[in-house]
This record gives C-alpha cells, structure tokens and sequence, in this order.
C-alpha cells in the first residue's frame, strides 16, 4: 500500500510541477516573456494552457492600462515522456492601435552586381 501512495503522490507532484508559469520575465526595455509548461497528460497542443499564458499577459499589461500586443508565440505538443509549453513573447502597447505583424530584420544582405 505505501508504494501506491508514494506513486500517486510522486505524479500528483510532477503534474503540478510540470503547470507552472515563469510569470512575466523583462526581456528588454519594453518586450517581456512568459513561458509555461503543460502538466496535463496527453499528446498534442493544449489549447487551455496557450489561453492560460496570454491571460496571463493580458492582465500585466492591463495594470498599467494597456494592451498585449504579440511579438512572437512558440507552442510545443506533448508527446510521450515530454510535456507540452508555451512561450509568448509580447509588448504592453497603447489601447486601439492597430496590430502590426511582427517584420524581423534579415541578418545579412546580399548584394548581386551583373558585370
């Protein structure tokens, strides 16, 4: 009987391990990060866990009267012996502007001379 309860007690642990949020992280001057793990079972992406981290985001940006805007999301599915994350990189900008796609710079530019 003591092996089945220190079973159940050891994955009750990981599974409430494995939810918890970083909270919001200052990247910079003005973009910030939250990552989360997905503690539930199961293979594919969690949609309540991406719904939970920009929540999350939302509400900081909220204490200061602004809105979330969206720099970059990188969701990773669970599979078997890995569990499921997301990563939301955002800003807080001014309420009713117009959303804009994040434009990533090139790294280098190629320049091509005909002789």
């Amino acid at each position: 009987m003591n092996r089945i309860a220190l079973f159940i007690l050891t994955i009750s642990t990981l599974i409430l391990i494995g939810c918890q949020s970083t909270g919001v992280i200052q990247m910079d001057q003005d973009s910030y990060m939250i990552g989360k793990k997905d503690g539930s079972p199961g293979i594919g992406v969690s949609l309540t866990n991406k719904a939970e981290v920009y929540q999350e985001a939302n509400a900081f940006c909220r204490e200061n009267k602004l809105e979330v805007k969206t720099l970059q999301v990188t969701t990773t599915p669970a599979m078997p012996g890995r569990l499921g994350s997301t990563e939301l990189q955002f800003r807080c900008v001014l309420p009713g502007g117009a959303a804009q796609p994040l434009v990533k710079e090139a790294d280098k530019t190629i320049e091509i001379r005909n002789r």
